[in-house]
This record gives C-alpha cells, structure tokens and sequence, in this order.
C-alpha cells in the first residue's frame, strides 16, 4: 500500500510540473518510520544534470539520515 502511495505522489507531482521539452526528475526521501522528509523535482535538457541532481539528492540524505531514510526517484519527459 505504501509503494502505492509513494508512486502516486511522484506521479501527482510530477503531473503538477509540466516541462516543455525537457526530461524531469521527482525524488522523495522518506524515514524508515513512513514520514517523507523531503521531496525535490527538477527539469532540464541535460541528462548529465539530472544524474547528478539524483546523486546529489541521494548522497544528502546518506550523509545526514544514513540508513534511516530511503531516497526514491521516478523519472518524466
């Protein structure tokens, strides 16, 4: 029930950010305990950017969560 709930909000959010002609990105960071931390979403031309925004975003929350909050992240065009 809970993937079910995390893919609906990247779906609704990445719904809501319509990009022209760009790819997206929409990452959620949740704690173990089901309690989302932070969401981000980017868009860009670049490939190579939102790579890198995804590792950016994952490598933030091992450095200050560690293995308490898991990073998820679903892709748009």
């Amino acid at each position: 029930m809970k993937t079910m709930i995390r893919t609906g909000l990247l779906i609704s959010i990445m719904s809501f950010y319509s990009c022209a002609k760009e790819d997206c990105v929409s990452c959620i960071a949740e704690s173990k305990a089901g309690k989302i931390v932070e969401t981000r979403m980017a868009c860009d031309e670049s490939s190579e950017y939102l790579v890198g925004f995804v590792n950016g975003f994952k490598q933030k929350h091992q450095e200050t969560g560690g293995d308490s909050v898991v990073v998820y992240c679903a892709y748009s065009q």
